[in-house]
């Protein structure tokens, strides 16, 4: 795209939406988007003394009695149990069946352990086959496989570490923009503190709202507020948020001449959605994607502001 920001702002809406979608990227998975590595450090420290303890454990004979011997005399142990077999849930709700295919239920706290019922827990870690493993199949102390179990778990959150990827980055673009042009800003600010800090008022209707990033001008008292967003898939929460920040942007519009609202996103997720978007490109004036922040066109909008 070799657009410049008045050349893109100058475009009708119709040519705006194209040349938008004309320039999305391909994936905003930065390195750090697959392992959140301090979080799993940061589990894995809540349990390592534990951990270490249930080494004992690994290739015993008679591992039933010894785990029943050892989580009775140390019921604390009990509560690695649910990370030993990659569950956040701390209290587990069980189904067990019979030989004369009886069904029952029963729960487990692992949190608040039950240290009269010790066998049960025992019994469990028997039939999930955990000491099984224990005993025949493990050849690393279990400090290590736990944190093969975080990792694993992790990657199920990758799914909700998109958006915080485009938070990110939009911040470092705030940050470097605010710091040359010596502006004012916050991330994750809400109308109260926009109030209280800036003597601006956001439309009391967002009241609860966080805006991922607030700028303000303090000699001109020039808010922007910015949203910011990213769809690697289809799905009907794209149409969903565009509806929400044109309407946003339509009561910014209303009640505010001193407020401008801003939307970053990007992804390929958008083609799937492109009619939603294409509306919004008719209320809302600076819809920008990462190529765009690449290209400086916020850096230039702020800018343009500030010479006025």
């Amino acid at each position: 795209m070799n657009l410049d920001l008045q050349d893109y702002l100058n475009l009708m809406p119709i040519e705006r939406f194209q040349a938008f979608m004309g320039s999305l990227s391909k994936t905003n998975r930065t390195p750090s988007y697959y392992v959140d590595w301090n979080k799993i450090t940061n589990n894995i420290k809540e349990y390592e003394l534990n951990l270490h303890t249930l080494n004992y454990l690994v290739g015993k004979e008679n591992i039933y009695e010894r785990a029943l011997d050892l989580f009775t005399k140390q019921p604390e142990l009990i509560k690695t149990i649910p990370l030993l077999l990659a569950s956040r849930e701390n209290r587990l709700d069980v189904l067990e069946v019979d030989s004369n295919t009886n069904m029952s239920f029963y729960s487990l706290d692992f949190k608040a352990v039950d240290t009269s019922n010790i066998v049960s827990y025992v019994d469990f870690c028997s039939e999930s086959g955990l000491l099984d493993f224990l005993q025949n199949h493990i050849n690393k102390n279990l400090v290590d496989y736990a944190f093969g179990v975080e990792a694993g778990l992790d990657s199920n959150a990758r799914k909700n570490r998109s958006g915080k990827v485009m938070e990110a980055i939009l911040n470092k673009y705030v940050s470097s923009a605010c710091e040359h042009l010596q502006l004012e800003f916050k991330s994750q600010a809400t109308p109260t503190y926009i109030l209280q800090e800036w003597g601006v008022e956001v439309p009391k209707h967002e009241a609860e709202r966080s805006f991922d990033e607030a700028i303000f001008d303090p000699k001109t008292k020039k808010l922007w507020l910015i949203e910011t967003n990213y769809y690697g898939g289809g799905g009907s929460k794209l149409k969903a948020v565009a509806g929400e920040f044109s309407d946003l942007n339509r009561l910014i519009k209303y009640e505010s001449k001193n407020i401008d609202f801003i939307w970053v996103t990007d992804g390929q997720g958008w083609n799937t959605s492109k009619n939603s978007l294409q509306e919004a490109f008719a209320q809302i004036n600076y819809i920008f994607n990462l190529n765009m922040l690449k290209n400086g066109f916020l850096f230039n909008l702020l800018q343009e502001y500030r010479n006025d």
